[in-house]
């Protein structure tokens, strides 16, 4: 048996001991198997659609009108191609509509795209999408998926989340954008096409917007009675002067720079290379240049051409990271320079994480490390690379510093046990080592106090405390850190926040409790809309007393901003506060043990 993980301080850290308590984990799996994993999933994947779609979208209201209608009108669907040419403005159609949709209609997107690495194949686009049908359905994302059993986990959470969606009056919506980006059809010769993965049958209130370029043909796995090979389905989008105003200024810019000096040169690409998502200050790191000119570059000489986002970990508090600023961009700037100075540049990029590897992963490792580096190392197929990364205590041990949680370790497990899982000959001693580490990180997890998440919202850190609290394994002290939080993050204003928690929780008592606490909050915050419709969500049994502090439409100038009575409220609306001063009298040390 040859063992894929590299020499490494990390790999060395496991004990023949400790794997060999968990070869009995590794079995022979056939068939649709659901492995439930620890919490129900939360979706981020409208913060990447909000980097795609424009401040403003100009000169494109009647399209938007007519993606309305495929939706919402009963005559219509199940398909519909709208194809363009390249520089149209297509993306920022389709992120625009996915960000703002009409009533009653759900949409699930995916955006195949280069800029960022791992958009761009048949792995990502199941991924993406499972994950968001997981939090419509408030299910736990499938576990260790086989490419036999993908398929058909993605069917039948569509098949019920269009259910879902039709009992509640609304429409499901999966909208691909980008179909002719795939990078699946081209690796090799048996690679297999997401456009062969939509579904040929739509079940009834699931309807299929994809988006593309007329070029490249549809691909050969696509069966020939596929809704994608009917003409009638064809919508062409016409041109938007904006769109090509703007495209030729980046061509005219990504010209210029690929016959720059060397360090124009050098910026493009580790840019294009990496993926996106380095900084300034690693782009300073990784070339030797001076970060005052490397940001002046970055900002005025090339402005046009790299684009900028905030830090997914730290929005606000860390530097922001480059892109390139269209797909065109990737696709233009990846051919100038070619495979050979490509491959320079990733080498460039391994050699730098190893600098940081060796040094155990400091304090103030760069964010693109702990994130971005592992879809680039899962875009090239780097197995060793992506087995060292996962079962790297010390890398996960940064990660939780960073994020809060761990949640992005646990995901890059899962990614890097589905990899062995797709091999011919799966390596059993290289997975049993990714038990291990599951299993050290859950055992961690079992520790964190329930009110931990409340005092971390309480502190004004909600993103840390939402992963912290989903994190938590089992569904009662999951759900009652949720419930907890719920408080804390209503009684900072942020309610939208509040109520996508509240809707994770899994014990229907205590969601009862987080909802009567959110419809109280949102009450006294004069938001009475939002208070009259989570009111509607709580049990009849629970909802007359709960009348007084939500008011009725004619009541609502009289009652904005009085307090309603605290017995509605389970522990009262200072249960967060109270939980984070109970936490800090008494659990102080067990925070300060866990987070070491």
């Amino acid at each position: 048996m040859n063992d894929l993980t590299p020499s490494s301080p990390a790999g060395q850290q496991v004990a023949d001991s400790q794997v060999a308590r968990h070869l009995f984990q590794i079995q022979e799996v056939t068939g649709n198997v659901t492995v439930n994993s620890a919490s129900v999933v939360r979706s981020r994947y409208l913060e990447h659609v909000r980097e795609i779609a424009p401040l403003e979208l100009l000169d494109r209201d009647e399209e938007l009108a007519e993606l309305a209608a495929f939706c919402q009108e009963p005559d219509r669907g199940p398909y519909v191609w709208w194809r363009a040419a390249a520089w149209t403005g297509k993306s920022a159609l389709m992120a625009s509509f996915v960000l703002r949709p009409p009533p009653g209609v759900h949409v699930v997107p995916f955006f195949v795209t280069a800029r960022y690495a791992g958009q761009d194949d048949r792995l990502a686009f199941t991924e993406v999408v499972l994950e968001q049908l997981a939090e419509g359905l408030r299910q736990p994302m499938p576990a260790f998926l086989t490419p036999a059993t993908r398929e058909a986990h993605l069917k039948g959470m569509l098949a019920e989340m269009a259910g879902k969606c039709q009992s509640q009056g609304e429409r499901l919506v999966l909208l691909v954008d980008g179909l002719d980006e795939d990078r699946g059809v081209t690796t090799s010769p048996d690679a297999y096409s997401i456009a062969a993965l939509l579904p040929a049958r739509p079940v009834s209130g699931l309807r299929v917007i994809v988006a593309g370029r007329p070029d490249p043909p549809i691909p050969e796995d696509v069966p020939d009675d596929h809704p994608l090979r009917d003409p009638g389905i064809v919508r062409v989008l016409g041109r938007s002067r904006w769109a090509e105003a703007a495209g030729a200024d980046m061509r005219r810019e990504l010209n210029r720079l690929t016959r720059g000096n060397r360090a124009e040169r050098d910026l493009l690409g580790l840019v294009t290379a990496s993926g996106g998502g380095l900084s300034g200050t690693d782009l300073a790191e990784l070339t030797g240049g001076r970060f005052v000119e490397i940001e002046e570059s970055l900002r005025t000489v090339a402005g046009r051409t790299f684009t900028t986002r905030a830090s997914r970990y730290q929005p606000g508090t860390a530097p922001p990271v480059y892109v390139l600023g269209h797909e065109e961009l990737q696709i233009a700037s990846a051919a100038s320079l070619g495979e050979d100075r490509l491959a320079g540049y990733r080498q460039q990029l391994h050699s730098w994480a190893d600098s940081y590897r060796d040094r155990g992963w400091p304090e103030g490792t760069p964010e693109y490390l702990l994130r971005g580096y592992y879809s680039l190392l899962h875009a090239a197929a780097d197995i060793p690379r992506i087995i060292a990364c996962a079962i790297d205590e010390a890398r996960h041990q940064r990660m939780l510093g960073v994020t809060g949680a761990d949640t992005a370790a646990l995901a890059e497990i899962t990614q890097a046990q589905d990899v062995l899982f797709r091999l011919p000959e799966p390596e059993l001693l290289t997975m049993a080592r990714l038990a291990v580490r599951r299993t050290s990180i859950t055992e961690r997890n079992a520790s964190i106090p329930a009110t931990l998440p409340a005092l971390w919202a309480s502190l004004g850190q909600p993103a840390r405390a939402e992963a912290l609290a989903l994190a938590i394994p089992g569904h009662d002290r999951r759900a009652q850190a949720l419930a907890a939080l719920v408080g804390a993050v209503a009684a900072r204003g942020d309610l939208e926040r509040a109520e996508s928690l509240a809707e994770a929780i899994e014990v229907p008592r205590l969601q009862e409790d987080a909802l009567i606490v959110l419809a109280v909050a949102a009450a006294r915050a004069g938001d009475h809309q939002r208070a009259r419709r989570i009111a509607a969500a709580v049990p009849a049994r629970r909802r007359p007393r709960l009348a007084q502090a939500v008011p009725s439409p004619a009541g609502e100038a009289d009652t904005a901003g009085t307090a309603a009575p605290a017995e509605l409220v389970p522990g009262g609306m200072s249960v967060a506060v109270q939980s984070a001063k109970e936490l800090t009298a008494s659990t102080a040390a067990a925070v300060a043990v866990w987070e070491t």
